[in-house]
């Protein structure tokens, strides 16, 4: 329920039970005042009879000018009858409008007849009420009787009764319930129309406002008008509309910079890159080029034996083999190949990279320890660059370690209990780790370890481009690989490669180099 609505409704019921209870309360007090006139005048009529009565029954003992007496009295002016009692509390006349009930049937007797004066006559005390039932009302006064000598004669009952006191009583309510009524609608109606006014209406366009502002739309305001609650709440919500826009501006211009920033930086780091690739390459491709330049020139100065013309052709075409192995190196990681996915045994294939590599193990008379945790399942992925991803790993911890340094790779089934990089269950990832005991790296190189062309060797010893080239490989195999180190202790990279990936709809593109 709205705001506006729960206001009206509390405003509307509260002038309701407000009316209602000043309109029971009106129509009580209205009864009170008629009861009090009512008694007021009873009690004046009844010392009237009270007197009479003393000189015609109490000193006289009359029963026949008692009887016509009390006769004349009732049923005049509402009274009801008037009923004469000994002093044994025994009637000995009664009104005729309490005996003639053909005459009088709008009367009833029974109900004066049978009050008990007793009480009266013994203490000599008056006494009055009223006798109530479906449409009826009459109310009595029961008063002793006297002689001239203040002696107790009997006592006698005067009844009224109050049809028009009840028809007062119910056209006044229902003159009540009728103002009540029209007063109910009109405060309703006039609250409804200020509460929309001035509170539901600045509402709404309050929340509109801020919707427009959730949709970019900063310009937005909200018109003022009074001096009220409402009226601050729109005039902040002005001022943070303004404020707001501020911001924004701010915040798109320092963005804005943050991106020509960034852009400056990139080009400044491929510059950096690429000058350092080019220092790397000059190297690597400089020393053959001096080889077969060299070489060369030694055949055009004179003439040489056909053995010592082969042998420097041979010099000559294996060093051309370098220079393309270099450029091929260059070309592998800025033209992705295609994936030739199959089914892969992992620790035959780490077998077969370390005999292909023994003879690097042994001229740096390291030792490599490969265990495995049975059973290790195959997973789908292309051997060859797998293989190219272990030899890079081998050939960087051969070259990080001095001699006689140990190289621990591990096999088996991931068991941290960390998802995988699609959140896969990890038992169904295979975890290769490559860990050597060589000097580590530097905490501020380790974030930069992958990126191309990064490396940490001297010029003519690498390219940098070998740990890039791994990490596209298992990204595209759908894996992670990251690395920890502890300089001066050891340098572990771990490979976690899923043992079931999800089928790809569309091989990579190659890229044209």
């Amino acid at each position: 329920m709205k705001l506006g609505t729960k206001l009206i409704v509390y405003l509307v019921v509260t002038v309701i039970i407000t009316m209602l209870i000043h309109g029971y309360l009106s129509i009580k007090q209205d009864r009170e005042n008629v009861s009090n006139q009512m008694r007021l005048g009873m009690r004046g009529l009844a010392r009237s009879i009270q007197a009479t009565l003393g000189h015609f029954y109490g000193d006289r003992r009359s029963l026949s000018e008692t009887q016509k007496f009390i006769d004349t009295v009732g049923p005049k002016d509402n009274i009801h009858g008037v009923v004469v009692y000994d002093t044994t509390g025994e009637p000995v006349s009664i009104s005729s409008s309490l005996k003639e009930t053909e005459r009088f049937p709008e009367l009833a007797p029974d109900p004066i007849l049978q009050l008990d004066p007793s009480r009266v006559i013994k203490e000599g005390k008056s006494r009055d009420g009223y006798i109530q039932g479906p449409g009826l009302l009459i109310y009595y006064r029961i008063e002793p009787i006297f002689n001239s000598e203040e002696q107790p004669a009997g006592a006698f009952v005067v009844a009224r009764h109050g049809p028009r006191m009840l028809t007062n009583i119910e056209a006044r309510r229902n003159r009540i319930v009728a103002t009540t009524s029209a007063l109910v609608v009109l405060l309703s109606v006039l609250i409804l129309i200020l509460v929309r006014r001035n509170v539901s209406s600045p509402i709404n366009e309050l929340i509109e406002r801020i919707g427009e502002i959730g949709k970019g739309h900063w310009e937005q305001r909200i018109k003022v008008s009074g001096h009220n609650e409402i009226s601050s709440l729109a005039q902040e919500f002005n001022n943070m509309s303004e404020r707001l826009q501020h911001t924004y501006a701010r915040l798109v211009a320092e963005q804005q910079e943050k991106l020509r920033l960034e852009r400056e930086l990139r080009h400044s780091d491929k510059l950096a890159s690429v000058g350092q690739l080019a220092a790397g390459l000059a190297h690597e491709i400089g020393t053959p080029l001096n080889i077969i330049g060299g070489r060369a020139e030694s055949l055009l100065r004179r003439e040489r034996a056909p053995e010592e013309i082969q042998e420097n052709l041979q010099i000559i075409r294996s060093q051309i083999d370098r220079i393309a192995g270099i450029v091929r190196q260059l070309l592998e990681f800025s033209r992705r190949k295609e994936r030739a996915v199959r089914a892969v045994e992992v620790p035959s294939l780490l077998a077969a990279v370390g005999n292909l590599l023994r003879h690097k193990i042994e001229e740096k008379s390291a030792t490599v320890e490969l265990t495995m945790t049975d059973p290790i399942p195959s997973i789908q992925a292309d051997p060859d660059l797998l293989q190219q991803v272990f030899i890079n790993l081998y050939l960087n911890s051969l070259q990080a370690m001095s001699h006689g340094g140990v190289i621990r790779i591990h096999a088996g089934l991931a068991q941290d209990g960390s998802a995988g990089v699609s959140g896969e269950d990890p038992s169904r990832r295979l975890r290769i780790c490559f860990e050597d005991n060589g000097p580590g790296i530097a905490p501020d190189h380790i974030e930069h370890i992958f990126d191309p062309f990064f490396t940490t060797k001297d010029i003519g010893e690498g390219t940098g481009l070998g740990l890039s080239v791994s990490y596209g490989i298992v990204k595209d195999h759908g894996g992670e690989i990251h690395v920890e180190s502890d300089p001066g202790c050891f340098t572990r990279f771990i490979i976690d490669l899923p043992i079931k990936p999800a089928d790809r709809n569309e091989e990579p593109e190659r890229e044209k180099s």
